[in-house]
């Protein structure tokens, strides 16, 4: 009997179908390999579908979704259009590594890409009760590593000038710290008409230059990575914030620590099994 197990890819290589579905799998007859596939398999489902962040659910959390969001809907709009035709990326390989911010070692055998938006309360949620763990006692032992990708829904009132904000910190190798402080203060800057005073409060709080940051706000410098990730998240089929690609297995919304303790404990698990029996290197997807 053959059983499939799931990619490693590090690379997108094609989108999910419309309305969604899996992403690429490899097929073995290692029977022993496919019942761990199925275990993170069937670990992963059963959470796709509970509280996840960026959506009416989340708004109506804590209020903060609406009306007040339309500027920043609109703007979106606007990025992912061109000469009014709408700005689409090949379904083809998307080279994550041009995109977004790293934490940790590249060659760690667990691959974690996140795609997040700073007005989202469940991100908040996450950023600020599980992702510091998973920091120190994951990303920081080189168990694995983190890919953070800046994902605007345009759902949440100056999500995207804080998309703005982190990525011109990022330009000034300030990204950590100020991804920290715009979720941890996400309360003092979500809902204000103006929210650029809290902004050089936050960087100036990080080190940053403040007159720097807002010149790359204002020249809009980080409007194609912004854009990239955007089309990206869309191209993965994300549907709300946060969401994870992880060693090839999507996973949905602000799942608690010991989810991840738990997911991670069986990718390894399933990377010590192959590399006993001889098959792909930790950390690389099999060939097609």
């Amino acid at each position: 009997m053959t059983f499939c197990k799931l990619a490693f890819p590090f690379w997108i290589r094609k989108t999910p179908p419309a309305g969604g579905g899996p992403l690429p799998i490899a097929c073995s007859r290692d029977r022993s390999q496919g019942i761990r596939d199925i275990r993170v398999l069937a670990l992963a489902l059963a959470f796709i579908a509970s509280g996840c962040g960026g959506g009416s659910e989340d708004a109506n959390a804590d209020g903060s979704a609406g009306s007040a969001a339309n500027g920043d809907q609109s703007a979106l709009a606007g990025m992912l259009t061109e000469g009014g035709v709408t700005y689409r990326m090949e379904a083809q390989e998307v080279p994550l590594e041009e995109l977004g911010f790293d934490y940790g070692s590249v060659t760690a055998p667990i691959k974690v890409v996140e795609l997040s938006d700073y007005g989202c309360g469940y991100c908040r949620r996450f950023h600020t009760e599980t992702f510091p763990t998973l920091l120190k006692d994951y990303i920081e032992t080189g168990k694995v590593h983190w890919k953070y990708v800046t994902y605007v829904s345009g759902m949440f009132t100056n999500g995207l000038s804080a998309a703005f904000v982190a990525e011109c910190a990022g330009e000034q190798g300030l990204f950590e710290p100020i991804n920290d402080l715009l979720y941890q203060r996400q309360a003092e800057w979500k809902n204000l008409s103006d929210p650029f005073p809290v902004y050089d409060q936050l960087a100036e709080a990080v080190g940053a230059d403040v007159e720097e940051l807002n010149a790359c706000i204002e020249e809009e410098r980080p409007r194609e990575r912004v854009r990239s990730g955007v089309v990206t998240g869309r191209n993965l089929g994300v549907r709300g914030t946060p969401a994870f690609v992880a060693n090839g297995v999507p996973i949905m919304g602000a799942q608690p620590l010991e989810w991840w303790v738990e997911f991670f404990a069986t990718i390894e698990e399933m990377i010590d099994g192959m590399e006993a029996g001889g098959g792909e290197p930790s950390g690389q997807a099999p060939p097609p």
